[in-house]
């Protein structure tokens, strides 16, 4: 999610492993602020449900549920990325590992 609540989109593969690492990071990032917002909502709901007025409820179980399904959202496309990047390292030859240690 970028600062004003809307998801980011990050391409699964990219060219190298810096990009790679920083796609990733980002969208763990995402995945994280996602978790946050939900749980911020879920505790303005918690108090809001003990209200006399429900409206203040509904909107935070909304806004609760909105975060949620962002941070699911973030969590698959992360999962993604990981799946791809463990697929690329059981294809990728011995030889250009080990040269890579050198």
């Amino acid at each position: 999610m970028n600062q004003n609540g809307s998801p980011r989109h990050h391409p699964t593969q990219s060219g190298g492993d810096t990009t790679r690492g920083i796609a990733a990071n980002t969208q763990w990032n995402d995945a994280e602020l996602a978790m946050k917002v939900a749980r911020h909502s879920f505790e303005k709901w918690l108090v809001a449900d003990h209200e006399d007025t429900p409206s203040p409820a509904l909107m935070h179980a909304c806004h609760t549920h909105e975060a949620l399904h962002e941070a699911a959202r973030a969590t698959a496309v992360l999962i993604e990325t990981f799946r791809a990047e463990a697929a690329a390292l059981i294809t990728t030859p011995a030889q250009c590992i080990s040269t890579q240690r050198r």
